[in-house]
């Protein structure tokens, strides 16, 4: 049911934005009666921020089954392919990316602010976790500098794809966001790995 809800949810932001939907129209989306999505969540915000988390641990969920199945790729090969699954995923959820505006406005909220703020964190340690333990396998086989930075390449990794969304968001004619995102994720790779690339 929550599940359900969410994805009506997802619909209902989408269409009306955070601000103007209410719980009811969150129930009409998903065809139930309107009292019924107050069982599963106490508000619009709490329903948000439940579609956060889930939307963020099934990222760092399906990043960790890859290094799970990493076999004998290098380190250089993982982060290619962890940067190309983000911009995919990224993408894929371009027409819904106003809302993540709306979602970090919450965060200032009195009410909501701290489990926003807490639940973003958690999510920033989590990516940041997965790319700084990609580059320190790659620094272990000397594949990559070993005075490299891991925390600061994750954070780069990690805020690249989001920036250039927002500047696509504000303007598409200010960055053409798969080849930037690419070209720039070379760039930062070849400047860490050894020989340059």
């Amino acid at each position: 049911m929550q599940s359900k809800l969410m994805n009506a949810a997802m619909t209902a932001f989408s269409r009306k934005g955070l601000n103007d939907c209410r719980m009811s129209d969150i129930a009409d989306a998903a065809g139930l009666a309107r009292g019924t999505a107050y069982l599963y969540f106490r508000s619009k915000e709490q329903l948000m921020l439940g579609m956060y988390k889930l939307y963020s641990s099934r990222i760092i969920e399906s990043q960790k089954a890859m290094l799970a199945k990493a076999g004998d790729l290098t380190a250089r090969q993982l982060l290619d392919r962890a940067c190309e699954a983000c911009l995919r995923s990224g993408i894929r959820h371009r027409r819904t990316f106003g809302l993540w505006f709306q979602f970090l406005a919450l965060g200032s909220s009195p009410s909501m602010g701290k489990a926003v703020r807490q639940t973003l964190a958690e999510t920033y340690r989590g990516h940041s976790a997965y790319f700084e333990d990609l580059v320190e396998k790659g620094k272990r086989s000397g594949e990559f500098r070993r005075n490299t930075n891991s925390r600061a390449v994750a954070s780069a990794l990690v805020g690249l794809l989001e920036g250039l969304m927002i500047r696509q968001y504000a303007d598409a004619a200010l960055t053409d966001l798969e080849t930037d995102y690419s070209e720039l994720v070379r760039l930062i790779l070849d400047g860490i790995s050894i020989g340059g690339k």
